[in-house]
């Protein structure tokens, strides 16, 4: 089913908001938001530009958006690498396997919020999910340098979701790679798996304007399974 972005007039708007770099509102065919991405400076809490976004939303465009479709990336100036995100995205398709077991396993992690700065060499990536009504967050951090914020932000995103796993897993790679026209993040995980032994996970996520976002979204694609229970 294809991700649209119908409501260019709500992105510009969200764009006005203190703190907020830039803004991806992505719809159904019906022009009804199904996720709103915001890439934000760090200073405001990720929660209060989620109730701007609600609050400018409902008052300028009578559009009510649901909190949990509101995805915050907090990166510092000096940080921030943003690659523009397609007009037109065909989501991949799903076996029906899949999509059985993602309607019994719901409701999934979500991000929630995305924070990544760098002070004095060292970069801090933080990661907020959002999973049966709580928030589990995780955070890493390491050498600045853009080779290295990918692998920080999987590491985060992956010690978020550690409460969930409930067994060992680690990040063995993840980076940002080009393929086409497109940038997409792929992540290799590492799990070891009782009376099976080490199993090698991977997933991926297209690049949708913010790339930290993205290597998030592919450390969730690669423990679907797992996170399914």
């Amino acid at each position: 089913m294809p991700a649209l972005r119908l409501l260019p007039e709500l992105e510009d708007s969200l764009r006005q908001i203190p703190g907020v770099k830039a803004a991806s509102v992505v719809t159904g065919p019906d022009a009804v938001p199904t996720e709103v991405h915001v890439l934000a400076a760090p200073g405001k809490p990720a929660k209060q530009i989620v109730r701007d976004v609600q609050s400018l939303s409902l008052a300028r465009f009578d559009i009510d958006i649901d909190h949990r479709i509101v995805s915050v990336v907090q990166i510092a100036d000096e940080e921030v690498r943003a690659v523009d995100p397609p007009r037109h995205e065909v989501a991949p398709e799903e076996d029906g396997d899949d999509i059985q077991e993602q309607e019994e396993s719901l409701p999934r992690p979500a991000i929630s919020a995305i924070m990544v700065r760098s002070v004095k060499g060292e970069t801090e990536a933080s990661v907020t999910l959002a999973a049966h009504d709580q928030l589990f967050e995780g955070t890493s951090h390491g050498p600045a340098g853009q080779t290295h914020r990918a692998r920080l932000v999987a590491i985060a995103t992956l010690e978020a979701l550690s409460e969930l796993l409930g067994q060992p897993c680690e990040v063995e790679s993840s980076a940002i790679v080009a393929t086409g026209a497109r940038e997409v993040a792929l992540t290799v995980l590492t799990m070891v798996v009782p009376r099976t032994g080490e199993q090698a996970l991977t997933g991926s996520a297209v690049v949708r304007g913010d790339e930290a976002d993205a290597v998030a979204r592919s450390v969730l694609a690669g423990l679907n399974r797992q996170l399914a229970g």
